[in-house]
């Protein structure tokens, strides 16, 4: 089967397509291919010519404090009454709307033309944080920053396409290799270093080992599934309790570590939800194999 993936040169896309290579053939529509997904015209054009079923949609603007700074800009352009040249200012940019949302549209716009289904990768930033149990796939989403209100609007997008659509909400990826250091090997590299960190306590964050979303991403091919699916790990703990299992695993020096408050950490910095616990049970019951924290670290740890 084959799959045009955007933004397979990423962290996530990388990974997936690398695990999946012998099952799938996928095809990397991204900048680093000559592609712009802000642009629908170049998009049209190569979907139409391709035989590919399937459309996975990782690529986007992820840096939350950086589409913060982008809020400003992108509200002054969607007061503009004149949708065309709306279009046209947003494709001058490249702010978290212009690629979050203008980009997910045009995706799912070709998509629909072409008849091909779409698999969109969210986040658990559509959450504001607020509920004290773990979020399930039906509760409502309100997000607080301007990355989670661009992926909101993007799952709002696909969620209204007539063709076969499915929404993975991931949390946190972490993986062993790669040129770009997620959060789990940039914490490992301060320790290794002799840094000392301060780390937030009163936030809870349900990390995902990236090579378990590549299967459950399989699951979702497999078993031709449609809806949305939280597709994250199955431990729910504070980035303070992650760094010390870190420590613990990796055998680094656990007096490195000390607490700080989300409130201290983030001081004017984009705002975080507070409580991020995802429940997986959907996904997991289809056959997936999402790993908690310390699961994951071993597996890292094995690949390392």
């Amino acid at each position: 089967m084959k799959i045009i993936g955007t933004g397979l040169s990423g962290l996530i896309g990388s990974r997936i397509s690398e695990l999946l290579k012998d099952k799938y053939e996928f095809i990397n529509f991204s900048t680093s291919t000559g592609f712009d997904i802000t642009k629908k015209d170049s998009i049209l054009d190569f979907f139409n010519s391709s035989q590919a079923s399937v459309v996975i949609h990782l690529a986007g603007k992820t840096d939350v404090d950086g589409c913060e700074e982008d809020k400003d800009r992108d509200l002054e352009i969607l007061e503009i009454e004149e949708l065309g040249k709306q279009q046209e200012e947003f494709e001058k940019i490249n702010s978290a709307w212009s690629v979050n949302v203008i980009g997910t549209k045009n995706i799912a716009d070709v998509c629909a033309k072409t008849n091909k289904k779409l698999i969109y990768i969210s986040s658990d930033f559509v959450f504001d944080g607020e509920k004290k149990d773990p979020y399930a796939e039906d509760d409502m989403p309100n997000p607080i920053n301007w990355y989670g209100r661009t992926k909101h609007e993007g799952e709002k997008i696909v969620g209204s396409l007539d063709i076969p659509w499915a929404i993975l909400r991931i949390s946190y990826p972490y993986r062993a290799h790669f040129q770009k250091k997620d959060f789990v090997r940039t914490i490992m590299e301060k320790l290794s270093d002799g840094e000392s960190l301060k780390v937030v306590s009163d936030q809870i964050i349900t990390p995902t080992f990236i090579d378990d979303l590549a299967f459950a991403f399989d699951q979702i091919i497999q078993n031709n599934l449609s809806g949305i699916y939280h597709t994250s790990g199955s431990d729910s703990l504070s980035p303070f309790e992650i760094t010390r299992k870190i420590a613990d695993i990796f055998g680094f020096d656990k007096t490195l570590i000390s607490e700080t408050t989300s409130g201290e950490f983030y001081k004017d910095r984009a705002r975080r939800p507070s409580n991020l616990a995802l429940k997986n049970d959907k996904i997991v019951k289809l056959g997936a194999s999402m790993k908690g924290i310390e699961g994951g670290l071993q597996a890292l740890k094995r690949q390392l």
